[in-house]
């Protein structure tokens, strides 16, 4: 499921190496920054789309468009937000 956030981009944080061939960088956007209770949202960029971030600094407004996994775990259920685009 896609799902477009819109936001100003919050934290940019160091590239992660998971394996010899995946690394992972993390991001936070804060959408809904004009309301009462703004959320923050993390997404997690992989691999490819890590280059995507580059250009972005902290405090721009972004358009993101992610996907939206979820899995159960042991009787645990776990959202996640993958990054497939985004722009200034």
């Amino acid at each position: 499921m896609i799902i477009e956030l819109r936001g100003i981009l919050k934290i940019i944080y160091t590239e992660e190496k998971i394996t010899d061939t995946m690394s992972k960088k993390e991001i936070v956007i804060t959408v809904d920054h004009d309301q009462q209770y703004p959320q923050d949202i993390i997404v997690q960029a992989l691999n490819k789309q890590i280059d995507q971030l580059d250009s972005f600094r902290m405090g721009d407004m972004v358009i993101a468009k992610v996907n939206l996994k979820g899995r159960e775990h042991n009787g645990r259920y776990f959202n996640q937000f993958t990054l497939w685009t985004i722009q200034k």
